[in-house]
């Protein structure tokens, strides 16, 4: 079931589209290396960029079909390529970092890379991640960016949109697609200590241009400063496009990724001990032997059909599968002083995904009222295994200020496989936007699910059966005085799979059952043409899971999450760019008992604020200048609130320099710091599990288009 195809059979899809498109920019790239071009360098007139109407593009928003941003009555954030490049951005979290409800709570060098909180909400790692809004595997899994040309948040409940997953929200991840012209680049990183990334994106059309690809081959090795880890990544993906006619047209992606790590100690305190200061998040914590060790592929195969000029359908089918082989160390603190046991587990995880959709989209007219309809079915299955004996102990005990690193290499799991979690999800859906008028319009959609999922806590306990047929509806109103503002006020719910119980609990490794959700949220979103703006008010209402005084991790009572966010991003000047962001959150537990009624929920901050400077040098054409900062707030470590960690700030620096060269090529010189003070402070993964910040982080990049 989980059978991995090798690598050189994914890269060899990628150099068979290369070498068919070898012809049509051979002679190209072959006369972009011509001694004139590297002699003599071009007046280069640079001349204000006019602001992209970011809120008017267009975003996949699942069942509610491709529309754009300004039109939805949710908050979304979206991070293009350019921007994760010109900051160096390797990683999720340092893609989406500049967004203030956003929050990263895990090393990406550990098991539990890519993870984010939303509006002090961690995402679910099963159902909470997209590629082009459809499922995708994120658990221990770090995308590898230079496969995408964006990267889309929904912030808030996705029930009705995307059926089952955390109420936080959804990060999709949007691939890049075949160019009309031919684009040739190649690009060399390094990152501090010594880790060195290559990478190569070509695309373009064939001899017959109904048909386009586009491929990205990329390879990281070294050593990371964050945590002193260890990296070893090789990713390809490809994108093929086919214009049948002019009504019909196949697409089929693939991506393989092979990433083993080393790194990402859990830190795990606890009522009795007092909080441990934070420490330096170079320092190694791993033993000798640990890894984490992961493999992923996704392939997507697509049809759309434009069956009008207002009626579009599209069929989709994708499946992916992921192992994820770790042994990793935990330090269980054990007293005031940083004193702690170390624990290591090793465990094997395998997943597989299934996932088909159908949808069919068009506008008609009924009377004085206009239509925006989307129909639609879904069916996705979820398989996953683990390894029969996962041992878990204690090898030693050390001081998290001068930690001793042990070694691990006679632990491994065994025992062969089992299946622990099945999913079966099933869904109709549909959504209308009804025009009433010029200016106001009504949002109605309801999806109704067919929820099935079957565990085993372990090879030899007995199954443990969920069934749910839940109806997740959306309702919103907006008004739109001009083209370029929206005022809204929504409702929608969702439900959720249930946690997992963590392994310091006494019921360790249990599933318990879905939970639902709600959220109520208003609105305003404007796009001008220096400036662009939005605001959004929201309550979201969550079944409450923690670990309660019995050491028992349970459900019981809700989790209400209320805040404000805002967003603006202003061309102070033709030369300087300005972004800002701030969320306000206030978290409480109610009607949970135990002990919790009224706290705060662990590991969402009261504030978080993030803001980032664009500088374009007008005396050197091609030069830029950024800096960026975020300002994290206190938060509750556990649901008893025994435990607080400071409000924190992290700063950032860097900058530049696009050279353009004859024939339309390109020389680009970029460096980043990131963490500029090198702040120690601690990061939230789960209630009374913390990792180290990632410490001062110095990237270089150089880029050659041909």
């Amino acid at each position: 079931m989980f059978r991995k195809s090798p690598l050189y059979v994914r890269a060899g899809l990628g150099f068979a589209a290369l070498a068919m498109a070898t012809p049509s920019f051979a002679a190209d790239a072959a006369a972009a290396i011509d001694d004139s071009a590297l002699a003599t360098l071009p007046q280069v007139t640079v001349k204000a960029a006019k602001r992209k109407p970011a809120l008017h593009q267009q975003t996949n928003s699942g069942a509610l079909g491709s529309r754009a941003v300004i039109d939805t009555p949710f908050s979304f954030k979206s991070v293009g390529s350019s921007e994760i490049q010109d900051r160096q951005a390797g990683i999720l979290s340092e893609a989406v970092k500049y967004d203030a409800s956003v929050t990263s709570i895990s090393s990406s060098y550990g098991t539990h890379p890519a993870t984010l909180a939303v509006r002090g909400l961690p995402l679910d790692d099963l159902n909470g991640y997209k590629v082009d809004g459809m499922a995708n595997i994120n658990r221990g899994v770090e995308m590898p960016l230079e496969m995408f040309d964006r990267i889309d948040v929904l912030k808030g409940l996705s029930g009705f949109m995307y059926g089952f997953g955390s109420p936080g929200g959804i990060v999709n991840y949007v691939t890049k697609r075949p160019t009309d012209k031919t684009t040739f680049s190649v690009d060399a990183g390094y990152e501090s200590n010594n880790l060195y990334k290559e990478h190569l994106d070509v695309g373009g059309r064939l001899d017959d241009p109904r048909f386009g690809y586009r491929v990205n081959l990329v390879h990281e090795e070294g050593d990371a400063v964050s945590g002193d880890a260890k990296v070893n990544r090789t990713a390809v993906g490809v994108a093929l496009n086919a214009q049948l006619s002019d009504d019909l047209s196949l697409d089929f992606d693939t991506l393989y990724q092979t990433r083993d790590t080393s790194g990402g100690t859990d830190i795990i305190v606890n009522a009795k001990n007092a909080l441990p200061k934070p420490i330096d998040g170079s320092k190694r914590l791993y033993s000798n032997g640990s890894f984490t060790d992961v493999d992923y592929s996704l392939s997507t195969l697509s049809a759309t059909y434009k069956f009008s000029p207002d009626w579009t359908g599209k069929l989709a089918y994708r499946y992916s599968d992921s192992t994820r082989r770790y042994l990793k160390d935990q330090y269980i603190i054990s007293s005031d002083a940083g004193g702690y046991s170390d624990k290591a587990s090793a465990e094997y995880h395998g997943y597989d995904y299934n996932d088909a959709m159908g949808t069919l989209e068009g506008k008609f007219t009924t009377g004085w009222f206009s239509h925006d309809l989307v129909l639609g079915s879904s069916y996705s299955q979820l398989n996953s295994e683990k390894s029969v004996v996962s041992p878990k102990g204690t090898v030693g005990k050390g001081n998290l200020y001068d930690p001793t690193i042990f070694s691990v290499y006679n632990i491994d799991y065994s025992g062969g496989t089992y299946g622990d979690d099945n999913i079966k999800e099933s869904a109709v859906f549909a959504s209308d936007t009804i025009g009433l008028g010029e200016h106001w319009s009504l949002l109605a959609g309801l999806r109704n699910e067919d929820f099935r999922e079957e565990t085993h806590a372990s090879s030899t306990a007995p199954a443990v059966q969920y069934k749910a047929r839940p109806a997740t509806p959306t309702v919103a109103l907006m008004y739109k005085p001009n083209k370029d503002v929206t005022l809204y006020a929504s409702y929608v719910e969702s439900l959720e799979n249930g946690g997992t119980a963590p392994t310091t609990a006494v019921n360790s490794e249990q599933t318990l059952g879905p939970l639902r959700s709600k959220q109520y949220e208003v609105g305003v979103k404007a796009q001008q043409r220096n400036w662009s703006a939005t605001a959004a008010a929201f309550r979201i209402d969550r079944g409450a899971e923690y670990t309660n005084d019995a050491n028992v991790f349970v459900q019981s009572g809700t989790i209400r999450y209320q805040g404000l966010e805002l967003n603006a991003s202003v061309d102070a000047t033709p030369n300087l760019t300005v972004d800002g962001s701030v969320m306000s959150l206030d978290s409480a537990y109610h009607d949970a008992g135990d002990g919790v009624d009224g706290n705060r929920a662990a590991g969402a901050a009261h504030y978080q604020a993030a803001t980032q400077v664009t500088y374009r040098v007008p005396q050197v054409p091609g030069m830029f200048l950024h800096t960026g900062a975020q300002r994290i707030g206190e938060m509750a470590v556990d649901s008893g609130n025994v435990h607080t960690l400071p409000a924190y700030s992290l700063f950032d620096a860097g900058g530049g320099y696009r050279l353009h060269l004859s024939g339309g090529h390109a020389l680009t010189f970029g460096a980043n710091v990131s963490n500029l003070a090198n702040k120690k402070y601690w990061t939230f993964y789960q209630e009374n599990y913390l990792q180290p910040g990632s410490p001062r982080t110095l990237t270089f990049n150089t880029r050659y288009d041909f």
